[in-house]
């Protein structure tokens, strides 16, 4: 799939480290960490540099989203 490039040179993609992913969804880094593990939360690695993508992780949370009872 490709992404149009914006002006920032950046292509449509809102990269954060693990420590803002983990202010983000208010939760510690090992969870991130774990989450990614699991493989819940995607992410790209590149020798020790980590990044995930800010929508794509709000997307894969919305997955394991559960409905009330009370709907």
């Amino acid at each position: 799939m490709i992404e149009s490039i914006d002006s920032s040179g950046h292509a449509g993609k809102n990269w954060q480290t693990k420590s803002e992913i983990a202010v983000h969804l208010k939760c510690d880094i090992r969870t991130v960490t774990n989450l990614m593990r699991r493989g819940i939360l995607p992410y790209v690695k590149i020798g020790r540099f980590v990044r995930l993508d800010l929508r794509e992780c709000d997307e894969a949370m919305e997955k394991y989203k559960h409905q009330s009872v009370l709907r």
